[in-house]
């Protein structure tokens, strides 16, 4: 029978919540305790009493009722109470009395778990581990940060996103055209950079008419929780004096408001951002001379941000120098002058002729080696140039990728501007252009008839979604009424004089496909940057003045993910103004039908010409000698786009076959089934209740058992989630779960950094083995301490080793697989358990110090396999950029130096990495 006496500590099994017990009265049957920590009495039944007794050893640390902690260096048993010789912090040596221990005592040591009864469910060990190794595999897979957009797999975004989120402090121009999804590439770069913990507080800059789409974007398709930052916002600091700014870490604003107000301008520039991101970066204006003023502090921004990436659709279109403007905020260094960079940029032409060579698949002469032998001196060509001759196609085509990508590499603007083009992106809807010509009535208005023709042609595309851009606001008021009032028609407007939620009420509305408006009427602010794909029907009520903007009004309609071809209508009375320049815009540019890439050049070269037929409209044989000099000049600026530097960079930009590879490995991850397996064992374990509704969609809701009761992502009302992509883009209102996904990312580390699973005990039914036999199985965690930045978790992440010990300390790990063991296994009861765990207690403290001695030389291993990896990894990156340094002007030395710095803390903390032990599960056999 347990002997108690008065003042002993003991241990609830059944309620470790209460804290730290004291015994206060006991007799022949019952045991009195109070626990003070939540100041409870317990009576229990001695013959059943689920209590432990808690008697610390040498060397552990005491925590004393007063509030501080001391070594302990001594202990005696005096009249069955303990008394501590303790170290306190000051080390001086005092007597502890046992009931002088603080009762708020919790166990986080598997091993003090586990002696002091508080022992876990068997299928919680097991999905510990399991969630362990998961965690380890995330860590190092190459699609981490990648996989969890919500979006299609398009493989030119995913290279991008992984050739510049995985550089240190990436300061690039995304200046793909129209449509192809430059705020996605941004998105993924910056999921990407935080996931590698590379950066934590990010500003992005937006015309004020976009902030609230890329809030929504951001948590939309990468659940990331940006804060919208305007005045109102600010003023509530007013009383504090805090920088409001440094109150998040993820803020879009208005890029005017902050040019229009110095003191928040000043605070943001102060506020330590580590990432900035400036969308339709092509209004940031500059010349030598005046360069504007939202252009000057972008570039006071740029010069404290370490990371940048600019946005745009028109690299080039807007000027050279404009361009060169651009890179100039990227890189101040290596764009300092424009004289030079306009002579560079006559350079590129020999580098895309040798790789045009290369990617014809044909035999390279003498001319052509000499040529690359030229462009790439610093390397041994000799086996490439063999490998090429090759009878294997494969090796072949190997040498030629290598060679294209080395030229690439090594030459033109490459590392900091991206641009792919329709050209060379598949998957686009055709643009049917109609021209419709309205014939002139005496006494009737332009607005008129165009007004008229809307509401009959309206009449006749019911089923349709119709976009309708107009010039001004109250062009767009006025038709709304009309038409509502004309023929009973849902449209709703869309302008400048709304406020930023007006406008989102009107898109939605729009969207809704069962309830929504037929029709939304915008004016000139519904070109940029909204997205519209899930209609099909475009009017341009008023033809919009220049190429660009035209491109921006199309581009709503015109992206990727759009099924149909988009219908393009522009009413045009005859003999008014718009009438030649429809004309032009569609003979000369063709730019309804295909993006024109040169048409402000083009618009710019040929604007006064342009004026003059529109405001002399009788001279018809010189509007048909514009549209030929305009076709001419035209195929000569395509001739030179398709060749040259944007050969290089539309073949750096799209990834090729590589980013292809990418999109099909996420791919083939989407609802793979071990994901769904984990997902819902730890959905079970949890305790939230899960109803399946078919679809590949199921409910998650909370209940009032649950393990872990703020579950991330988990609201009060429930969240419905799915697996599937295709589903998951087709049904916003689904969380689409991934391994990137914040519920699975969370609730990996909630499980792994958390207690529950560290101690089990199970029985193991087995005829083969005495009854009795224990094993004792031990999961191990190698892992390294170090900044942040380093991203040691990609060379060594937490990483389990388990050892299975025997009566005699042997490890049958190998022999015996973790899932075959667990799915053997029998629960027993609590006091049993702990029964034979204080019967054991030395012959398992002997095979923990075995273990001890087993797991040195497993550690190690994985240690020294992540310092060579490491070595491997960046010391090749860092001699690449050296190489690369000595003929492209674009890299930087402070990347090189950031670089080494890295490598050698890397290598340094690595040598330091440690192992300790995570959880464990006593096994004992019996023979049924």
């Amino acid at each position: 029978m347990t002997s108690f006496v008065l003042g002993q500590r003991w241990l609830s099994g059944s309620e470790n919540n209460l804290g730290l017990g004291t015994v206060t009265a006991f007799d022949t049957r019952t045991v009195t305790l109070h626990f003070p920590a939540s100041d409870e009495t317990r009576i229990y039944a001695i013959a059943q009493a689920p209590l432990t007794r808690i008697q610390f050893n040498k060397g552990e640390t005491l925590n004393h009722k007063n509030g501080w902690q001391g070594k302990i260096v001594d202990i005696q048993t005096i009249k069955g109470l303990n008394f501590y010789l303790v170290e306190n912090p000051q080390g001086e040596h005092i007597i502890v009395q046992e009931s002088d221990i603080s009762p708020l005592i919790s166990f986080s040591s598997a091993k003090d778990r586990l002696f002091s009864a508080q022992l876990d469910r068997n299928h919680h060990f097991a999905l510990r581990y399991r969630t362990l190794k998961h965690q380890q595999a995330q860590f190092q897979s190459p699609l981490r940060g990648l996989r969890g957009i919500r979006a299609g797999l398009i493989p030119h975004q995913l290279h991008i996103a992984s050739e510049v989120g995985n550089r240190v402090n990436p300061r690039v121009l995304l200046a793909d055209e129209v449509g192809l999804g430059k705020t996605i590439e941004a998105g993924m770069i910056l999921q990407n950079q935080l996931f590698a913990e590379k950066v934590q507080r990010v500003l992005v800059l937006v015309p004020e008419s976009l902030q609230h789409q890329w809030l929504v974007e951001m948590l939309r398709r990468f659940n990331l929780h940006f804060s919208l930052f305007d005045e109102e916002r600010c003023a509530d600091f007013a009383t504090t004096g805090e920088n409001p700014f440094e109150s998040e870490s993820l803020i879009i604003c208005a890029l005017d408001w902050l040019v229009n107000s110095p003191k928040r301008a000043e605070q943001a520039l102060g506020a330590g951002f580590d990432c900035l991101i400036v969308d339709e970066a092509h209004h940031l204006v500059w010349s030598e001379t005046t360069p504007s003023r939202a252009y000057l502090y972008v570039e006071q921004l740029a010069k404290v941000i370490p990371s940048v990436l600019l946005l745009t659709a028109t690299p080039e279109q807007l000027g050279q120098e404009s361009h060169f403007a651009r890179l100039r905020l990227l890189d101040p260094e290596r764009f300092f002058d424009y004289a030079l960079f306009q002579e560079e940029q006559q350079h590129y032409q020999p580098v895309a002729d040798v790789v045009q060579s290369l990617l014809t698949d044909k035999p390279l002469n003498e001319a052509e080696k000499n040529h690359i032998a030229t462009l790439l001196k610093e390397q041994q060509l000799d086996p490439l140039f063999q490998a090429l001759a090759s009878s294997n196609a494969k090796i072949q085509q190997k040498a030629r990728q290598t060679l294209i990508e080395n030229l690439i590499d090594r030459h033109g603007t490459s590392r900091v501007l991206f641009r792919n083009t329709r050209q060379g992106v598949k998957g686009f809807p055709q643009r049917i252009y109609h021209p419709i010509s309205l014939t002139a009535e005496n006494g009737t208005q332009t607005e008129e008839m165009k007004t008229q023709w809307l509401l009959d042609f309206l009449k006749t595309q019911r089923d349709k979604k119709v976009f309708v851009i107009c010039q001004r606001a109250q062009t767009a008021i006025y038709l709304e009424q009309y038409l509502r009032e004309k023929e009973g028609i849902h449209a709703t407007v869309f302008h400048e004089n709304m406020s930023i939620i007006e406008r989102d009420r009107a898109a939605a509305y729009f969207a809704d496909i069962e309830n929504g408006a037929q029709v939304l009427l915008s004016s000139g602010i519904g070109s940029e940057g909204r997205n519209f794909q899930f209609s099909d029907t475009l009017v341009l009520f008023d033809l919009p003045q220049n190429p660009d903007l035209l491109e921006q009004c199309i581009g709503r309609l015109d992206r990727i993910g759009q099924l149909h071809d988009v219908q393009i209508y522009v009413p045009c009375v005859e003999k008014s103004p718009d009438e030649p320049l429809a004309r032009w815009y569609h003979e000369g540019l063709n730019a309804f039908e295909q993006t024109a890439p040169m048409g402000m050049a083009l618009f710019e070269q040929f604007t006064e010409a342009l004026q003059k037929v529109r405001s002399n409209l009788t001279a018809l044989s010189d509007l048909d000698n514009l549209i030929a000099d305009t076709k001419q000049a035209r195929e000569t600026l395509k001739i030179a786009l398709e060749q040259g530097r944007d050969r290089l960079l539309e073949l750096n930009s799209n990834g090729g076959e590589q980013a292809k590879q990418l999109a099909n490995a996420i791919a083939t991850q989407d609802n793979e089934v071990e994901l769904v397996n984990f997902a819902l064992n730890l959905f079970d374990i949890i305790g939230l209740e899960q109803e399946d509704l078919g679809e590949n969609s199921i409910v998650l809701t909370p209940t009032g058992t649950m393990l872990i009761p703020d579950f991330p992502g988990l609201k009060d009302e429930g969240v419905t989630v799915t697996f599937d992509r295709p589903l998951a883009l087709a049904r916003e209102e689904l969380e689409f779960l991934t391994w990137d996904h914040p519920m699975i990312r969370q609730g990996i580390d909630l499980i792994a950094s958390g207690d529950l699973g560290k101690a089990a005990m199970a029985l193991l039914i087995n005829k083969q083995l005495p009854a009795g036999t224990l094993l004792l199985e031990l999961i191990y965690i190698v892992e390294t301490q170090s900044p942040k930045g380093l991203q040691l978790n990609r060379f060594l992440p937490p990483t389990p080793i388990r050892l299975l010990l025997d009566n005699k300390g042997n490890n049958l790990a190998e022999q015996v697989a973790f899932d075959t063991l667990h799915s053997k296994l029998k629960p027993l009861g609590r006091d049993i358990a702990n029964k034979m765990i204080k019967m054991a207690r030395p012959t398992l403290e002997q095979l923990f110090a075995l273990g001890e001695k087993q797991i040195r030389p497993l550690a190690q291993r994985y240690i020294d396999q992540a310092q060579t990896l490491a070595e491997q990894t960046l010391s090749a990156e860092i001699n690449r950029l050296q190489a690369l340094q000595k003929v492209n002007k674009n890299i930087r030395q402070s990347e090189i130096e950031i670089l080494t710095a890295q490598r050698n803390q890397s290598l340094e903390a690595l040598a330091k990495a440690t192992w300790r032990l995570d959880s464990l599960r006593v096994i004992v056999t019996n023979k049924e």
